[in-house]
C-alpha cells in the first residue's frame, strides 16, 4: 500500500515536471517592444528572463521580463503622456515636461481671484498615454463704475475701490444720495462671474 502511494506521487510529480517543461512564452510582437524578435530570441521556456527596450513613446515597466504561466510578466511597455492639457482660467504650478509616465500627476492652480470648483480635483494624472482628471475654476464677479452709475448705486464698503468678489462671496451696494432701492436686495452673491445688480430710483 505504501509502495503504491509513493508510486502515485512519483507519477504526479513526473507529469507536473513534463507539463512545466512544455510551457513556453510567445514573442511579444504586439506589446510595443523594440525589435522583439531579437530581445526575446532563444530560450522562451517557463522561468526564462529577457532584457528589452521599448518603442519610441513608450517606457519599460521593469528592467526584465520573466516567462510565466500567464505569459511574459510584467507587461512590457506602456504609453507615455505628452505635455499636460491646458485648463481654462488655471495654470500648472510647476514647469511642465515633454513626457510623463503612467501614474505621474500635475497640479494646477486657478488664476488669481478664481475659485476651484469642488468636488473637482486640482490634478491631472497620466494613465496609459492619456491625461485623466477634471478641473474647473469659477470666475469672480466684477462691477464697473459705469454699471453702477446707470443703476444709481455705489459700493457700500469703506474701501470703495473693491470692484470684484470671488465666487460665492457677496457684494454690498448702497443707493446714491437721495435715491431709494427699487426692491432688489442691495447685498448680492457672486455666482461664477455673474452677479445681479440692484437699482435705485
Amino acid at each position: 500500500m505504501v509502495q503504491q502511494h509513493k508510486k502515485d506521487i512519483w507519477l504526479i510529480l513526473r507529469f507536473h515536471v513534463n507539463l512545466v517543461s512544455e510551457i513556453t512564452c510567445e514573442t511579444p510582437h504586439d506589446q510595443h517592444v523594440y525589435y522583439p524578435s531579437y530581445s526575446f530570441s532563444g530560450d522562451k521556456k517557463l522561468g526564462a528572463i529577457k532584457s528589452y527596450s521599448c518603442e519610441t513613446g513608450y517606457r519599460k515597466t521593469a528592467e526584465e521580463a520573466t516567462c510565466t504561466r500567464d505569459g511574459w510578466t510584467p507587461n512590457h511597455c506602456v504609453l507615455k503622456c505628452g505635455p499636460p492639457p491646458g485648463v481654462n482660467d488655471a495654470d500648472t504650478l510647476e514647469i511642465t515636461k515633454k513626457e510623463y509616465n503612467t501614474g505621474e500627476r500635475v497640479e494646477y492652480s486657478c488664476f488669481n481671484k478664481y475659485t476651484l470648483d469642488r468636488p473637482f480635483s486640482k490634478y491631472f494624472t497620466c494613465e496609459q498615454g492619456e491625461w485623466r482628471g477634471k478641473i474647473r475654476c469659477l470666475k469672480p464677479c466684477t462691477v464697473t463704475v459705469e454699471e453702477m452709475e446707470r443703476r444709481r448705486i455705489e459700493l457700500a464698503y469703506a474701501d470703495r475701490q473693491k470692484m470684484f468678489a470671488p465666487h460665492d462671496d457677496h457684494i454690498r451696494f448702497m443707493c446714491q444720495r437721495g435715491k431709494v432701492s427699487g426692491g432688489v436686495p442691495l447685498r448680492q452673491k457672486c455666482n461664477d462671474g455673474v452677479v445681479t445688480l440692484p437699482e435705485c430710483e
